[in-house]
Formats: C-alpha cells, structure tokens, sequence
C-alpha cells in the first residue's frame, strides 16, 4: 500500500470499514449481529498473583467486541 515510499490512506468511510468488518467476522461466526468497540492493535498480558507480575503472552492484534 504505498506509492514511492508515502502511505495511501484507505478510500473507505468508517461506516464501510465497520460493514466490511462486520461481514469477515460473520464468516467465522454467522450469529454476530453488531460490532460494538474496535481496537486496531492490542497485546494480551496475564497476571500471576503468586508472585503480583505481569506476563506478556504470544497474542496481540485488531480486537472486536460484539454482540451475538
């Protein structure tokens, strides 16, 4: 996605990012009606309350919260 080394910025509106991200997820699970918060990057970390640390784990990604 670039043009002489310059990023070109998507010709998609939220709304049609949103639908096409709506449909992909629909693919994996067809019972998904909404997306209600998006994320673009995230990391999962997990916490061991034994020793009180946080431990990052080999997950990180877009992340969508929808309504099933």
């Amino acid at each position: 996605m670039s043009q002489n080394g310059k990023l070109i910025p998507p010709n998609m509106d939220q709304n049609s990012t949103r639908l096409l991200n709506l449909t992909v997820l629909q693919r994996i699970d067809p019972f998904i009606e909404e997306i209600l918060i998006t994320a673009a990057h995230v990391t999962f970390y997990e916490f061991n309350i034994e020793i009180s640390q946080w431990s990052r784990k080999d997950v990180e990604g877009s992340l969508f919260v929808v309504k099933r």
